[in-house]
């Protein structure tokens, strides 16, 4: 029962990972402009694409930044979630946590955050969000990294198909959201303390699409619950700032993979951001996190 918790933890962390990473500035892949190097929600017929944690985690390593516990979100703090809105997002927060830790392998943080994940996702009831079938396959793939990756994509579908089917479609866009946020803080507390590495400035500007995308999905359920008005205004003040960077893409080439139908346009990107303005949205990052894990 442990091994198959384990491997939900790891959907949980890693769900809606495509697996694509390239050192290659910019936004890699866009088909119909979304960036498909992410999660991409259907809310109301509309697309909207954001980052995983998992890819954010991937570059800090691919960096060689060392790792730092200290900068998760502290395990004590899971007794002051009481209701499913700070649930769910700390269980994406946590989420994030714990794909920062597997990047790295840290054993005894990532059994401390298991624990963690497991306690929130039961208080949710997710359990039994993903079939029997697609735990075996997964055990069967654990240590194949490329085939575990393309079955925990899949699995996030059983996860959305879950919440869809019980009018609980919310808790899978806060539990996105959580994790959205934690791999900016981190992401940015790392930018701030090695302001040299133009690579993490870099993927810390390009999510400007991806906040404008998920203020979009969150106000979808802003209407039913004032709970999200707190969060909704956070987000828009780091909008905000976000709309002092230029982001220009350069097209490079397009590849057609016509099995799959599907068409990628590769392009680098130049962006152009003041000191003042990382320093701002670091800022406002940090605060939206307080929000989300306090």
């Amino acid at each position: 029962m442990f091994r198959k918790f384990l491997i939900f933890c790891v959907i949980l962390a890693l769900a809606g990972c495509s697996g694509q990473n390239s050192k290659k500035s910019g936004t890699d892949l866009l088909i119909d402009g979304y960036a498909l190097d992410g999660k991409v929600i259907s809310i109301d017929n509309s697309l909207f694409s954001v980052p995983s944690p998992h890819q954010i985690a991937k570059i800090l390593a691919e960096e060689n930044i060392s790792y730092d516990n200290q900068i998760l979100n502290p395990a004590g703090n899971i007794r002051n979630y009481t209701n499913s809105f700070k649930k769910a997002l700390n269980l994406g927060v946590y989420g994030a946590d714990l794909g920062y830790i597997n990047q790295y392998g840290n054993t005894q943080d990532a059994i401390t955050y298991f624990s963690i994940i497991k306690g929130l996702s039961q208080q949710l009831d997710l359990i039994n969000a993903i079939k029997k079938e697609t735990f075996n396959r997964i055990e069967k793939n654990i240590y194949d990294q490329d085939s575990l990756i393309t079955l925990l994509s899949n699995s996030f579908q059983e996860i959305d198909l879950f919440l869809k089917s019980n009018s609980q479609e919310h808790i899978g866009v806060l539990i996105l959201t959580g994790g959205w946020v934690e791999s900016m803080y981190i992401l940015s507390k790392f930018a701030m303390r090695y302001k040299n590495n133009q690579e993490l400035t870099m993927r810390l500007c390009e999510n400007k699409k991806a906040l404008s995308n998920l203020i979009k999905i969150i106000s979808h359920f802003a209407e039913k619950n004032k709970i999200y008005e707190t969060l909704i205004e956070l987000l828009i003040e780091l909008e905000n700032t976000f709309d002092y960077i230029e982001i220009k893409y350069i097209y490079e080439y397009t590849e057609t993979l016509n099995e799959e139908k599907i068409t990628k346009v590769y392009t680098k990107t130049k962006i152009e951001a003041s000191d003042e303005v990382i320093l701002r949205i670091s800022e406002i990052i940090e605060k939206i996190r307080n929000f989300v894990i306090l």
